[in-house]
């Protein structure tokens, strides 16, 4: 048995201010809905640096000071690639806000989420940010459904 497999390495990126946390309304086929901004860690490129770069080119703000907080794993059922996504909060940026070809972004109170249309998935995700006893947000494919379970 083979121990190696493809793996995918992303971020995403809670930035708040206050009560309030900065999200993204994607527009993506594969994932639409609102999220934390974040995308993929290019070749020879740090996690951290990779947020940083995200982050800026999904909203327009620099962050810094950027706290791990957790990962987000699966594996496509199709595809066969495993995702790991390095989760990560800040409240110290700069930069005003601006949408990019990746979604809207804007600024809700962290209340208001529960009211809105979030990408499937994603409101598990929300207790790795916030919950730091808590490390990381699992799904895997069984029987023809998603199963999820946050450790």
């Amino acid at each position: 048995m083979s121990r190696t497999e493809h793996i995918i390495l992303t971020n995403m990126c809670m930035i708040t201010d206050g009560q309030l946390v900065l999200v993204q309304d994607r527009k993506s086929k594969k994932w639409p809905g609102i999220t934390f901004p974040g995308g993929h860690v290019e070749p020879n490129e740090s996690i951290i640096s990779s947020v940083i770069r995200e982050v800026k080119e999904e909203t327009g703000l620099t962050v810094s000071n950027l706290e791990l907080c957790g990962i987000q794993n699966w594996t496509d059922p199709v595809e066969g690639n495993r995702y790991l996504v390095f989760c990560y909060k800040t409240s110290h940026f700069s930069g005003s806000i601006q949408a990019s070809d990746e979604g809207e972004v804007f600024w809700i109170d962290r209340e208001d989420l529960k009211n809105i249309h979030l990408a499937d998935g994603f409101e598990t995700m929300l207790d790795i940010f916030e919950h730091p006893q808590l490390t990381e947000n699992y799904y895997w494919f069984k029987n023809g459904e998603w199963k999820v379970e946050n450790k």
